[in-house]
């Protein structure tokens, strides 16, 4: 039984599968908001899908700011911001590390030079500012900082349809499981999963990407294993 639950393909655990099974449970979305977007990747599969919705991309590292320009260029009511996120816009601190895809938020640089302040922003204060058009979808690739983020978008939250989360077994405020409550507590439950992160050597689950929909949404509502016709 468990081999038939976890024998999966491949493919059919990447993101575009994820949102063409969002999409298949008719979710509507006007407004796809990208934290942590760095080039865009997670958006361009999802406008795919929903054609019509605009987007805005939040990333902190300047470096990717080429990558979103040209995402912009490429696509009709797309909007980008060069900030971290957290509870409220202000300052924040972020490593200097090399790598593009890493870092995590700091509220307090204790005099370390291993970190930069960098302008910080809020989802409340994007969505205000831009006039962003719910219904929302939100994904966060954040590295441990996702309740700050969640606490920064309240109002956001009460028009967004669905999120995907890069949550994580080892590190960040919550580990997935404390996670799946807090946003469960939030009115979202989960739906889908994808791209599950392996550590080297042992193996062990690093991190995976939860899709949560509204917790009213009619596909719970339904207890059978075999889809209604």
């Amino acid at each position: 039984m468990l081999g038939r639950l976890f024998r999966k393909k491949d493919s059919e655990l990447d993101h575009a599968a994820a949102l063409k099974r969002m999409a298949g449970r008719g979710v509507e979305v006007q407004t796809f908001i990208d934290v942590g977007a760095a080039k865009g990747a997670w958006s361009e599969k999802a406008m795919r899908l929903w054609p019509a919705a605009g987007a805005h991309l939040i990333e902190a590292k300047e470096d990717w700011r080429p990558e979103l320009e040209a995402f912009q260029a490429r696509h009709q009511n797309v909007s980008f911001e060069t900030a971290g996120v957290s509870r409220e816009p202000g300052t924040i601190y972020f490593p200097k590390a090399a790598d593009p895809y890493g870092g995590a938020v700091f509220h307090d640089c204790a005099d370390r030079d291993d970190l930069e302040a960098i302008k910080a922003t809020s989802i409340d204060h994007e969505a205000a500012r831009l006039q962003l058009k719910a219904p929302f979808a939100i994904k966060l690739d954040t590295h441990g900082t996702e309740v700050d983020i969640l606490d920064g978008a309240a109002k956001t939250l009460e028009q967004t349809a669905f999120l995907c989360i890069e949550t994580y077994n080892l590190i960040g405020q919550k580990r997935f499981p404390e996670l799946i409550i807090d946003l469960q507590e939030r009115g979202f439950r989960c739906a889908d999963v994808a791209e599950p992160l392996f550590r080297k050597g042992d193996q062990l689950l690093w991190q995976i990407d939860f899709y949560f929909m509204r917790a009213d949404h009619p596909a719970f509502g339904n207890f059978k294993y075999t889809p209604q016709a």
